[in-house]
Order: C-alpha cells, then structure tokens, then sequence
C-alpha cells in the first residue's frame, strides 16, 4: 500500500489509496483512448500530506495535486472536471488537475522546482509506474538552478502580502471573512518553509524529501553569511513540522507583528540568495528594485520576445520585458516595510497582486 501521509494512520492511507484509485479509474474512463496515466504530485505524491482531525475522524488537510498523461494534445474536459469536484466536496479539500501531459511534453520539461519534485517524488495512482523516471529529462535529477529560489521567493512572499493585508482588515473590520479559515497560518508556514529552501536550491543543496532539506538546513545553516540564521532555521522547522501535522499550532491565527518579521525575513534572504546568484550586491530592497538587470535572462530569447509583446499587451502596455522581471524589486519594497494599516500601501499591494494573479 502506499504512504500519503506519514503523520495518519494505516487506516488514513488505506482510505486515500482507495480513493485515489478510485478517482483515478473514474477519470481513465471519462478520457478514454488518449488517457495513459494519472499521477499524483504535492505533498500526498512525496508521502508528507498532513492528517488532521476533522469531527473526530482523520482527514486529509492539503489538496491533491494531479498531473495526467496523455497520447495526444488535449484540454481536460468538463465531465473530467465534473469527476474532480465531486471527490472534492467528498474530502474537502482542492483537487487540482494540470495542463495534460503528452510523452514529448514530460521529455521537454523545463530544470524547474515543480517539475523536478513531480520526478523525484510522485506516485502513479493508474498507469505505467515509470512512465515520469523513463521519459523525463536527466537535468531534472541535477541541482536546480538558482534563480528557482527567486521564482519560488516570489510565489511564497506574494502569499505572504496577502496574509498580511487580510490580517490588518481583521483588525480593522470585526466582521472581515478570511478566504478560509487558516489562510494567514498556512501562508505564513508555506513562506517560512520558502526561506530555507531557498537557501538550500542557492547552495545547490535542495533535494525533495523534506525530512532530509531539514536536516540538510540544521547541518549548513551555521556557515551562512545571514544575520537572522538560527531565528531562519527555527521557522523552518516549525513550519516543516506543520506541513504533516497542522493541528499542531494554536488555531489562532499569527498577529500582524509576527508577519512583518517574516517580511524582514523573506528580503533579507531574497538579497542574500541573488547577491549569490549574480554577484551583485545591493543594501536594501530599494536598491535592489531600482537596478533594472534582467532576473530572468532564459526568458528574453529571442523566440521569447514576441511571446513577451503579446503577454504585455494583453495588458495594456508595450513591453518586450518579461511581465514577472518588474515583480520580484516591488515585491521585495512592500515587504522591506510594510504598512497595511495605510491606504496607498495597500492600493500598491492590491496592484501588485493583480499583476502577479496575471503572471500566474
């Protein structure tokens, strides 16, 4: 039987394989000839989903991520996506399903974090158990190449903004509804998990077991140039600890001074891994918005640039940049001091997400 969660019981992961399967077979039949496999990704795919307790019974806490593989080309369907909303009012929780995959799709992957973890932690719920490790390029068992550790500061520090502007309008309106009921706590825990691994995808350290990224980060943490080191290493492995056991936390949800120091955080080590990056060296996130390099060169190719006219103007603006290349400076600014409780902070980090909602 598999593992989906190391902290529930034979019984938990009796009940998710079975369901897993059982969710499986039902999309097999939906997609018919071009159906070859549905994988399972995420942290139920690396066997580190968390358990908790949910009217006194265990129950499934993250979503389940799926890929699915394909003969050819095509988009999922609706009755497919009809398959996957009813397991999720089953569970509740997401289940996700991705962009299908084609065997010439998985051989191109790109040296990505996500794409890596789908390689080296997944399971094939139906299908071919190696179709991933056969087809998948070899670069994707090397180490990730360090500008992963931008794109993943970006994505874990855009979620973080978001937790502290719903946690200033807690403060401010009694009533505010929160998008659910544990959003601040898990962005916060998913952005302090951020900061080490960064750390470790900049020291080319990263492997995806998380067990061994924290004992990698308690081991190599000491020799890091980085004022806030231990305070680092000690968020890690709370949140490493929280993202298999979340009802090990207060249900409260963290204050807003708490979040602000995340925020010092997350810029000091966004700095610390590009000055590694690109040998540059700025002394505040200021600076660092105001120095306009290209962050992300494999992205303004030439093939790329009319890629990147079309994306521009779509929103309204004539660019051949990259639309993300203007994200990662304002993003580092609104977290270097953050001021929810003021109007034009807040008018700047609304804009920054609908920008940032529009990259992704």
């Amino acid at each position: 039987m598999n593992i989906y969660s190391s902290a529930g019981s034979q019984q938990f992961n009796t009940f998710l394989d079975t369901t897993l399967h059982a969710l499986g077979k039902e999309i097999e039949q939906a997609m018919g000839e071009p159906f070859l496999a549905l994988i399972l990704a995420g942290g139920y795919g690396r066997g580190e989903g968390a358990c908790i307790q949910k009217d006194g019974k265990e129950a499934p806490y993250n979503d389940f991520d799926l890929f699915v593989v394909v003969r050819e080309r095509i988009a999922i369907s609706e009755k497919v996506l009809e398959i996957t909303k009813k397991y999720e009012e089953k569970l509740g929780i997401e289940v996700d399903i991705g962009k299908p995959l084609t065997i010439d799709m998985i051989r191109g992957l790109p040296h990505q974090l996500m794409y890596q973890d789908l390689l080296q932690s997944h399971k094939v719920i139906v299908g071919d158990p190696q179709i991933l490790s056969e087809h998948a390029p070899s670069y994707l068992r090397e180490s990730l190449p360090q500008i992963e550790a931008l794109r993943l500061l970006l994505n874990r520090g855009s979620g973080l903004l978001q937790a502290i502007i719903h946690c200033q309008a807690g403060i401010q309106y009694a009533k505010h509804v929160l998008p659910d009921p544990d959003f601040i706590r898990r962005n916060r825990e998913k952005c302090t998990l951020a900061l080490g691994d960064s750390l470790l995808i900049t020291h080319r350290l990263y492997t995806p077991p998380l067990d061994q990224r924290t004992k990698t980060l308690h081991e190599q943490i000491e020799g890091l140039p980085i004022p806030q080191a231990q305070r680092i290493l000690s968020l890690y492995e709370q949140a490493a600890h929280f993202k298999t056991h979340p009802d090990s936390l207060t249900k409260e949800q963290p204050p807003l001074s708490d979040l602000q120091e995340i925020a010092q955080l997350w810029v000091e080590v966004m700095l610390y891994c590009e000055r590694a990056r690109t040998g540059k060296v700025w002394n505040h996130a200021g600076a660092y918005e105001r120095d306009h390099f290209i962050r992300e060169p494999e992205q303004h190719t030439p093939k790329n640039l009319l890629r990147n006219l079309g994306k521009n103007l779509k929103e309204g603006r004539i660019s051949l940049l990259y639309p993300r290349e203007k994200l990662y400076g304002k993003l580092g600014v609104l977290l270097g001091n953050p001021k929810p409780e003021e109007n034009a902070w807040r008018k700047q980090a609304e804009t920054f997400l609908g920008a940032w909602n529009g990259c992704n």
